[in-house]
């Protein structure tokens, strides 16, 4: 038996494309729904095959007791006026939103019969749009939930189970701590390699008939779509910041070794760095 009546989907891109597609072959809504903004992206939603498609998003979340919420952290608290109106009393709603103290401020426009618990997968890519959507995105993947102690235990057991139900590994923990830690693990590296691609792209001696594996695989994730992270980025700016300031700071000590030519330093910081990169390979 289902877990859920039926689940809404709202703001339907590779994430929210994802969830129907997994929510679909995990079977855990007796019935889908979704919204999006772009008739594109609808039609793509619609040779799914799995969800009702709506292009009003108070209609697309008429009736359901889970509400997704997948539009972009800075659409957020439009988002939320937007379905306010087609809530049921006593639906949850959810989110996937990269940073949670600006989504956590925006949840205020719900209703208060509708309870709000902050959660966001680890997973997706520089491919945007449902077109990239796949039913295997969450599986094993991190999803942290930001619960406030505020939400009834129904609710917050709810989205656990919606989670869990798409594969996901949790990780709870509250908005201000989560912020801090995807700035450092996801929002300095998209910065970083924007600003190393910028940086390459700058130089002299670039030609992109040479480039190989290495700068291909430094700089991934500079190809995301820039809209998306721009929100992001200004969602989290201090910590963002921080860290663009910490990179400037490490960048400035290996350049001071080259132009020393002092290899002892130099060996110890390429150490560290692959000392770290490895860390990353061994199971937690």
């Amino acid at each position: 038996m289902a877990e859920f009546n039926r689940i809404a989907v709202v703001g339907a891109g590779l994430i929210g494309g994802s969830i129907l597609l997994a929510a679909a072959r995990r079977g855990l809504a007796g019935s889908l729904a979704c919204w999006s903004r772009s008739e594109s992206a609808r039609a793509t939603l619609r040779g799914f095959g799995v969800a009702e498609v709506f292009a009003d998003a108070a209609d697309c979340v008429r009736g359901a007791d889970l509400v997704v919420v997948t539009t972009p952290v800075d659409a957020a608290e439009e988002t939320f006026r937007a379905i306010a109106p087609g809530l049921r009393p006593g639906a949850v709603v959810t989110d996937a939103g990269s940073v949670k103290g600006a989504i956590l401020l925006a949840a205020r426009r719900l209703p208060a019969a509708n309870p709000f618990v902050g959660a966001h997968p680890m997973a997706g890519g520089e491919k945007a749009g449902a077109g990239h959507a796949a039913a295997d995105l969450f599986d094993g993947r991190v999803c942290f939930l930001t619960p406030t102690g505020t939400e009834p235990p129904a609710a917050l057991e709810k989205v656990r189970l919606f989670w869990r139900g798409l594969g996901s590994v949790l990780h709870e923990t509250d908005a201000a701590r989560h912020d801090e830690i995807v700035a450092a693990v996801s929002h300095l590296p998209h910065a970083a390699a924007s600003a190393l691609m910028l940086a390459v792209r700058d130089q002299e001696g670039f030609h992109p008939f040479a480039v190989g594996a290495g700068l291909r695989d430094s700089t991934r994730v500079a190809a995301g779509e820039e809209n998306l992270w721009v929100g992001i980025m200004l969602a989290n700016a201090r910590h963002t910041a921080a860290g663009l300031r910490a990179l400037e700071h490490r960048a400035a000590e290996l350049r001071t070794a080259i132009e020393q030519a002092d290899a002892a330093t130099l060996r110890r910081l390429l150490a560290a760095a692959r000392v770290a990169r490895q860390d990353l390979d061994r199971p937690a």
